[in-house]
């Protein structure tokens, strides 16, 4: 005889229940939400499914949750079989648990509707996922002073580290050795394109620019902010584990261009602004933070509407931000206002649109993760230039925290659950 636990024959089990809501909390965790999010929707998921409590533990690979009904609980450890970031995943299940009912929701139906997610697959093909990350680098690159050429180059080689990236990561590989993989294909790649025009004096000696630009898309962005934010609503075990994992990604990446440029025999220098006037330049930065953050919401698998939106956001805050420091405040404050901005948008857009909050105000920040800086700091620190790579390095760090804790205090202001100490149950 099945007992009253046993996932045989009972359709409204202890056990049937709340393997479906630790379901939920899976692909969550899956598509990269943040892990207050991920409890809230594992909790309210349960509370529909009948389940007296959900009490939960998540962080960046797992999830520990105990369960209970009619004074019995059950204890269980969940796994995602992938935990990465996707974006319409993320959209389609959080819409899914928002839209189940207070109470008489059945496990049947919640793994129903997971499964048709699931079956969904990536919204764009590999050709498309790879131009994006190469039409973002691009974006990145003019934002770093580099000039036409290097741009050209950008748009190649982040195209077909990509592409590359996108191979082995649907077979699963170790993120790290994918990450190496890909920069060393990127910066070999962009080298070996900018070579001819650099021996013929078309660019400045170094390109360093375009060089660091190239293997932006492999900034780890989402774990990065999400980390972050996990740390401020004390959710410790989940924050250092998305900040461990984007650290290794970040060295990984920085060891690996730097080895190329050494092997290659280049000498990086700054590079050259490009003196364009005011004028100009603030609707060109404003046009190429536009397409970075399109190109990178479309890696992230987000759907059209919240790309552009992400976008949109973004082109504003960042053009604010752009004034703020041709102004004279420190990035750091400019970053931190902008982000705020950011942050505030976000909650108004998910509030009309019933999307994902993190799937704009993430998207909408990479564009002001200083990548550049991270990678150009690690270069200059194995070329013995501690001085310069500890500043490089600073800013980098500060600017990641101002950037995050933006989106921090806007959450506080605008959501009274982030502004109590309080667990999902």
């Amino acid at each position: 005889m099945p007992t009253s636990t046993s996932p045989i024959g009972v359709a409204d089990s202890l056990t049937i229940r709340s393997e479906a809501a630790a379901a939920v909390g899976s692909e969550l965790l899956a598509g990269g939400m943040a892990s207050y999010r991920v409890k809230v929707a594992m909790s309210r998921t349960a509370r529909a499914l009948g389940l007296d409590s959900f009490t939960s533990i998540v962080t960046y690979t797992d999830i520990t949750a105990t369960a209970t009904l009619n004074g019995r609980y059950r204890t269980r450890i969940t796994q995602p079989k992938h935990v990465g970031v996707d974006v319409d995943r993320l959209y389609r299940t959080q819409r899914y648990v928002e839209s189940l009912p207070p109470r008489g929701a059945t496990a049947a139906d919640v793994f129903e509707a997971l499964a048709r997610i699931n079956a969904r697959g990536s919204l764009y093909s590999r050709p498309v996922n790879a131009l994006a990350a190469g039409i973002a680098c691009a974006a990145f690159a003019f934002l770093n002073q580099a000039g036409l050429i290097e741009i050209l180059a950008v748009l190649l080689a982040a195209t077909v580290g990509q592409a590359v990236r996108r191979v082995f990561q649907l077979r699963q590989w170790n993120h790290l050795l994918v990450t190496v993989i890909a920069a060393v294909v990127t910066a070999s790649l962009y080298l070996t394109v900018v070579g001819i025009p650099a021996q013929l004096g078309w660019i400045g000696p170094g390109n360093l620019g375009g060089f660091m630009a190239s293997v932006l898309f492999l900034v780890p962005g989402f774990p990065m902010i999400t980390g972050i934010l996990d740390l401020v609503r004390s959710d410790f075990s989940a924050g250092m584990a998305r900040l461990t994992y984007a650290a290794m990604i970040i060295l990984g990446a920085a060891a690996s261009i730097w080895t190329v440029s050494v092997a290659a025999g280049v000498e990086t220098h700054p590079a050259t602004p490009l003196g364009l006037p005011f004028e100009l330049e603030l609707p060109l930065r404003a046009l190429a933070t536009f397409i970075g953050v399109l190109g990178f919401a479309i890696i992230f698998n987000s759907p059209w509407k919240i790309a552009v939106a992400a976008a949109t956001v973004s082109t504003v805050a960042n053009s604010l931000r752009f004034l703020m420091t041709e102004g004279g405040i420190p990035v750091q404050l400019a970053t931190l206002a902008a982000t705020v901005l950011v942050g505030v948008a976000a909650y108004v857009i998910a509030r009309i649109k019933h999307v994902p909050r993190i799937s704009i105000s993430v998207p909408a920040v990479v564009i002001m993760i200083p990548g550049y800086a991270m990678y150009s700091g690690f270069a200059m620190l194995n070329a013995g230039e501690l001085a310069g790579s500890v500043l490089l390095l600073q800013e980098a760090v500060q600017t990641v925290l101002a950037a995050a804790f933006g989106l921090a205090l806007a959450h506080l202001a605008t959501s009274p659950a982030w502004r109590r100490v309080h667990q999902p149950t």
